[in-house]
Order: C-alpha cells, then structure tokens, then sequence
C-alpha cells in the first residue's frame, strides 16, 4: 500500500503541486513572522551587547515611563561608586527628542532616533565614545556631535547649531565645538542623531537641577564577575532604582525595541491564518476529485485485500508526504521572507549583523501548521476513499454527489439565528455590548453562508451565467459550472472568505470617512488644524507651545484659535483607566468650533477641577452633571465636578478639562491645534504661514479640514491596505483552486471534451466554455462574499452609529466594483493552463479515454 501511494504520488504531480502551493503559503508567512522577530531580536541583541561591551551593572528607575521617574543624586553616584569591585562608573544624563535643525535649510533633521547626553567633558571610561576633534563642551552654549549627526545637519566644528530641546519648550543655537564617534571608528551605532551638552547645563535643562542622574553604567574589576558586583551594588541602592547585568540590560532593551515591529509580526501571521483557512478548502478539493478520480482503482485494492483501514491510510500518506515537502519548502521561503521584511526595515540602521535566526521552535511550528491542515483538510476524502466497494472494480461507477439537504440543514440552522444577532446588535440600543453581540452573529452567519453556498451556487451561477454565457461554449460552461455544486463552492470558499473580509472592512471604513467628512464639512467652525506627530503616548511633553497660537490668532482672516492638551498617560476618570485619554482646553471655545450639543448640564469654559464628559462615556462611567469624582491626570488625583453631559460625535468624545488642570499634566505642550477663519477667508495662504510659525517644533504638522479628516482616518486606511493585501493572498490560492478543478474536471471529461470537438464545437470555442466555468466560479465567490461583507459592515457601521461614532452607512461602491474587476481578471487567468490543455486534446483518443 505504501509503494502504491507514492507510485500514485508520483503519476499526480502536477495536482498535488497546487495543494502544495497553499501549504508553502501558510508556512510561509508564519514562518516569515517568527524568523523576522527572531532576527530582529537578534540584531538589537547585538546592537545593546555592543552597547554594553564594557558594562558590568546598569542601575536604571524601576519605572522609567513614571511621570516624575527617581533621580541618582551626587551622593549616591558617589556611594555606587565606590563599591568593592567598581573599576569606572559612566553616569546617565540622557533625553529623547532632542532635534537638530539642518544648516542649510533650517528643516529638523529625521533620525531613526533623536537622543541628547551630558558630559562632563572628560573622555568616556567605558571606551565607547570617542573625540575625533575638537573638544567636549565645556560651557553651556556648546555641543559636541557625533560624526553621523554632523552630516545629518550638515555642520563642522565651529558652526552654530540650532537644537530643539523638548523640556525647554523651544530651540537653541549652540556653537559645535567637537565631533565624536564610536570605538570600532563607527559614526553611528543604529542611525541615530547625538547632541551632548555640558553634564551641568544638561542635568538643568533635562532634570530640573544640577546634580541629577537617570542612571548609570559601571564596570568591573578583573576577576569580578557581573552577577557579583550586581549584588553589591544591589545591596547600596536608592529607593525605586534596580540593578541589572550589562547582558540583562541588553535583552531588556532589545525586547522594548523588539515590540515597536510586532504590528509587522502580526500581519504575517494573520497572512499565515488565512492562508490556513483558505488552504483547507484547496487541499480538501484536491484530494477530493482525486478520491472521485480513483473510485475503481481503490475497489481493486479493496478487491485484493486491502483493509477500509489501509485505504483511508494510503489517502493520508499521500497527504502526509505533500504536507512535509510543503512544510520543508515553506519554511525556506518563510526564512527569506523574514530576512527580506527584516533587510527592508532596518536596512537603513547601522546595526551589527546577526545572521538569520531559525529557531527550533519556528521549525517545529512550521511542520506542525503544514501538517495538521493538510491532514485536517484530507481526512473526509481519506474517509470517503475507506467507505468504496470492492465490487466497484469490475464495473464502470459513477459516484453521484450526496444530497445537500443535510448541509443545507446545518448552514440554515448556523446562519439564521446568526442573522438574528447581527441585525439585534446592529439595531438595538446595546452600547458597547452590541459589538459583542454583533461579532457572534457575523461568525455564525459567516459559517452558515460557506455551508449554504453548495445550495446558492446552482441558482446564483445560472442567473451569472445568462450574463456571460453566450453561444454554446458559453452554455455548455454554465453547464459544467452547476454539475456539481458542492465542487463549484468549495474552490469558491477562498474567495469568499478573502472578499468578505475585505467587503466589511471597506464598508466600515467609508462610513466611518464619510461621517467625518460630512461632520466637518457642516458641523464645526475649522478651517486650519495644528497637529503633533509622536513616537510615544502623548502626555504634554511631545507638540508645540500653547503661546504660540497668539502668533497665529494675529494672521489676517483669522477667527480663533484654540489649544488643545492632551495625557494619555496615567489617567483616569472615577477609578478607572480612561479609554481616550484626557483632553484640556477651553471647552467654551471648544463648543463654537465642535457640535458639542449638551444632553445633561452645561457646556462652558471650565474653572479648575470641572469637566465634561461624552453620553457614552458617561454611561459607562456612571457619571451625570453635578457629580463629583477623582480624576487622575499626571499621576496627580484631584476631584473633579462634571458640569456637563455632551452629545459623542465622531470627531468630539471623551473626557474634556478645563485649561487650569493643564498644571497637572508631565508637559505643557499642546497636543494639537485648531484654528478658525472668516467667512470667506482662503485656508492656503494661513496653512502657509502657521507651517512657518510651528517650524520650530519638529514634527507637527499643519493642514486644512481636508487633511484633518485624512489624518483621522490614516489608521484606518491602513487597516484596509492590510486587509486587502490579505485580498490578495485570499485570491492566490483561489486561482490555484480553481485552476486545481478545472484541470481535473478536464480529466474527468476527457471524452465528454472529445465528443463535443467531434460534434463541431471549434478549439476556441472549447476554451471560451473553460473560461466561462472559471469566471463563473470566481464572480460567484465574489458577489456572495461581497453581499456578505458589505452587509456586515453596514451592520458593525449601523452600531456605531447607535453609539454616535458614526452618522452614516456608506457603501465604497467604486472599491467594490474594482474588487470584482481583479476576480473577473484572476478567473481568466486561472482558466489559461486548463482551456490550453483542453485545446490540444486529440479528439479521437479523448473520445476513446476511460
């Protein structure tokens, strides 16, 4: 049995081959997510290891992200120094976002990073940095650079420098005294820009006052190990720092870089899921037909002996066999999708390199994905293959296909109370419960469609096919489309997986555009928006200076202007964690500019510790006007009265504080900016000269309503492309399934194709009858998964229009019909190598096959 399963293999090549292809996709991207982390992880592994070449013990906050994070003092710099086996302590005086402006064109120069340091304008005793010329500064007008910076900025020694300092609040120009490098004669260790100060000027400008210290590194004596002076240095501590080895140090830092990349992690894997679940329908087809295909030479074997048990066994070596050559094949190519992602990443970093890193657990997973879906896939055609007649070898059978009564059945009962949970979370007044509620529906009903689409296929190809198949080629393919139709929905299943997805994700996203397009459009009084770009939670230390909004409220045709504070940071709202963060600004003002229609109390300019609150928000908070409750922000817990309840719209929710409480937020940066004109006043030419007023604050950015609206849903755009990029990969494997069907069902009707070449039907007319059967299928798949997936979205969308995130259903009808058009497209494509085939059949031997 195990030589006639491979001579079997062997004699199918070019079908199992097609299978194989969605094995190696799933592998693939799952392996291509976990080598391109490992890989990763690897090279800033190696990057910090370098780093910390020469660092025994690093002491560090305990919470560095904590709004007012412990400080080292002189005393205790001192005391840690001075421990039994410290050979050179190098302190900490560091911050991020420190931007140097170019020379030339005074633009803020773009680094994979923005770091400043403090010296204290001695060489470094960790051997790290190294002064190629000049000096290290030694008063607080100057700065040294490194040599990678220098070209940034485009700067030599001697030249004034402008820098902005994000504590300061505003640039300073610093003359450059001394351009330095990196041992190993690197000028920089991973892109980043490097401006170091005067230690003291530093400690001041970056901690408030002299003396202070983030942390610091020390090295050892020969012959004291890591571990051991990291227990002495333990055992003198301040209150709230921790000890770690330099090799700890570096996974710790590697492991908080690592998770910045995790989104492209995650999008490989769910390539890989989808794959998965696509490729079950393609293996199950494929095997499938070959199980129908071998109906006599089974029942021989059966007739010779051979158990149901060793039938169904040959069925699943074969599949076992495909499965690990799949898997073999996927993991190669996951390793190079990995590297490349990895390469495109960082290929502009100055990293050190760390080889492709394939872990034995990536391996593990690879094999145990590949073959567990290919098995899952091929048990019912194994099971099928166990249950055929020996009697069945001597006699011509023709297998017909079992009735769709039972399937039916099931996918009736799935997608009918499915139904009923999608229009009862979509219409019902649920709050954040609808969702839920909403997500069971669409699951059910989503199941319950892929089991109703044998019995839909029948109907909805023969209503396509009066479109599309003219003449008799074109009939004859409607034909062949609806002979079988648990076939026709089975190599359909991928595409309607991948176009439901993509139906509810575009539907969600237009509405959700469209909404805020029509409430900026006639709702609010903003013409010009001001708004910060940040690598980090915003919590008032990342934007621009309030103060200079006075500035822009002296621009001809300028109405008003409002600032805007926001700290997402540590806060909360009556004991708990708020979702949006909160906002603090004139709320008064806020009213003319935004629909902030009042559903309970008022809406006014707030006095210190009042606020205002969204409907939403304040249901799930428990919260009405005239209530008092603590309010959290910057780690500093206040009570606040809430004064008024707020109608939420798309672009106004959440928690509003009066400007006072901006007092008690880590920065007094304002997050963004919104700005009102005159009637009549043309947006242009004030975006214009505001973008001149913000130049001095990197990264924020200036546009009209039309750039606010894309702005907002930027992420969302996003998603889509993600998910159309899961569109596409969907569509792959669709092709190979339909190219999988059609060639084999030209083998089933080798004659049938004979018979009618004899009876005049012309070559191309043979190929225009394969086309027809593979667009048919395809257009199916599409416009149930397109029915499907529009009307999810426009259910998820009719929810959050109950929520009042959104005001209207919007269909992307011209992204739709593009969808459609690719399907038509791949379709034909995946009928090429079938219809060729077909053609070139010799009449008299296909009239003579069996």
């Amino acid at each position: 049995m195990i030589k006639a399963s491979l001579r079997g293999l062997l004699q199918r090549k070019l079908r199992l081959s097609l299978a194989l292809i969605a094995i190696v996709l799933s592998v693939g991207f799952l392996a291509g997510s976990l080598v391109l982390s490992d890989t990763l992880n690897a090279r800033f592994g190696s990057l910090f290891s370098t780093i910390n070449a020469n660092v025994a013990v690093v002491v560090q906050p305990k919470d560095p992200q904590a709004v007012d994070p412990v400080r080292l003092t002189d005393d205790q710099l001192r005391t840690l120094s001075e421990v039994d086996g410290v050979r050179a302590v190098s302190p900490d005086v560091s911050a991020q976002g420190v931007i140097p402006f170019r020379s030339d064109d005074g633009e803020p120069v773009s680094a994979d990073a923005m770091l400043g340091f403090g010296v204290d304008g001695k060489d470094d005793p960790l051997g790290l940095v190294e002064l190629r010329e000049g000096s290290w500064p030694q008063a607080a007008d100057e700065v040294t650079v490194t040599a990678y910076t220098a070209e940034l900025a485009r700067v030599k020694r001697g030249d004034s420098l402008k820098v902005y300092v994000p504590v300061l609040n505003e640039p300073r120009t610093f003359k450059v005294v001394g351009v330095a490098g990196y041992s190993g004669g690197r000028d920089s260790l991973a892109g980043e820009s490097v401006v170091m100060f005067q230690q003291a000027y530093a400690q001041e400008t970056f901690y408030g006052a002299t003396g202070r210290y983030a942390g610091a590194s020390f090295a050892a004596d020969e012959g004291v190990s890591d571990t051991v002076l990291k227990q002495r240095i333990a055992e003198k501590l301040p209150s709230g720092f921790k000890a770690l080895t330099g090799e700890e140090s570096s996974e710790e830092q590697s492991a908080q870089i690592g998770v910045v990349f995790d989104f492209i992690k995650y999008i490989l894997i769910g390539f890989a899921v989808l794959a998965a679940v696509v490729g079950v329908f393609l293996i199950f087809n494929t095997f499938n037909i070959i199980v129908a295909q071998r109906t006599r030479e089974l029942a021989l074997l059966r007739a010779l002996g051979a158990s149901w048990g060793q039938v169904a066994g040959s069925v699943l070596l074969e599949a076992l066999v495909v499965s690990v050559l799949g898997a073999t094949l996927g993991l190669a190519i996951g390793a190079g999708l990995g590297a490349w992602v990895e390469h495109m990443l960082i290929g502009e970093f100055e990293l050190p390199s760390a080889g492709i890193i394939v872990k034995p657990i990536t391996v593990v997973l690879a094999y145990a994905l590949g073959v567990l879906v290919t098995l899952i896939a091929a048990f019912v055609p194994a099971v099928r293959a166990s249950s055929v007649p020996p009697v069945a070898a001597m006699r011509d059978v023709v297998r017909p296909d079992k009735s769709l009564v039972a399937l039916s059945v099931v996918g009736a009962v799935l997608a009918v109370p499915g139904l009923a949970l999608v229009l009862t979370g979509a219409l019902a007044d649920m709050g954040g419960t609808a969702f839920l509620v909403l997500l069971a529906g669409a699951v059910l009903l989503f199941v319950g469609t892929l089991l109703l689409s044998p019995l839909l296929a029948r109907p909805l190809v023969r209503g396509l096919g009066a479109l599309i198949g003219r003449g008799s080629a074109g009939k004859l393919g409607v034909r062949n489309a609806v002979r079988n139709p648990r076939r026709t929905a089975v190599t359909a299943a991928a595409i309607i997986i991948g176009v439901t997805v993509i139906g509810t994700a575009a539907t969600v996203v237009q509405s959700f555009k469209t909404s805020l397009e029509d409430i900026m459009g006639d709702s609010i009084g903003v013409e010009v928006m001001i708004q910060a770009s940040v690598t980090a939670a915003p919590d008032g230390r990342q934007g621009f200076n309030p103060k200079a909004l006075d500035q822009v409220r002296a621009i001809p045709g300028v109405k008003e202007a409002a600032a805007w504070h926001f700290d997402a940071l540590n806060v909360s709202v009556a004991n708990q964690p708020s979702a949006f963060g909160i906002f603090a600004t004139d709320v008064g003002q806020a009213s003319r500019m935004f629909p902030m229609d009042a559903v309970d109390g008022s809406i006014r300019t707030l006095a210190a510790q009042e606020l205002v609150v969204d409907d939403n928000t304040a249901e799930t908070l428990k919260l009405k006007a005239g209530d008092r409750t603590p309010v959290v922000i910057g780690g500093v817990t206040r009570d606040y009265t809430v004064v008024g309840v707020y109608k939420t719209t798309p672009i106004i929710l959440g928690i509003l504080v009066g400007l006072p409480a901006v007092e008690d937020f880590p920065g007094p940066l304002a997050f963004q900016g919104f700005v009102s004109l005159n009637e009549g006043v043309d947006a242009a030419p004030v975006v214009a000269q505001i973008e001149k007023i913000m130049k001095d604050y990197p990264g924020v950015q200036v546009g009209d309503r039309q750039s606010y609206v894309e702005q907002a849903t930027a992420s969302y755009d996003l998603l889509l492309t993600a998910v159309e990029w899961l569109l596409i990969v969907a569509l792959v494997i669709a092709v190979l399934g339909i190219l999988n069907t059609l060639l084999l069902s030209i083998v089933e009707r080798t004659r049938e194709l004979g018979l009618v070449r004899a009876v005049g039907l012309s070559r191309g007319g043979l190929v225009w009858m394969v086309t027809v059967e593979s667009v048919l299928i395809t257009v199916f798949g599409v416009a149930l998964g397109l029915a499907l997936g529009v009307g999810l979205g426009a259910a998820f969308t009719k929810a959050l229009i109950t929520i009042e995130f959104a005001s209207v259903i919007a269909i992307p009808w011209l992204d739709l019909l593009q969808y459609l058009a690719i399907a038509v497209v791949a379709g034909i494509a995946a009928a090429v190598l079938p219809a060729r085939i077909a053609a070139r059949l010799n009449v008299l031997e296909a009239i003579s096959y069996e």
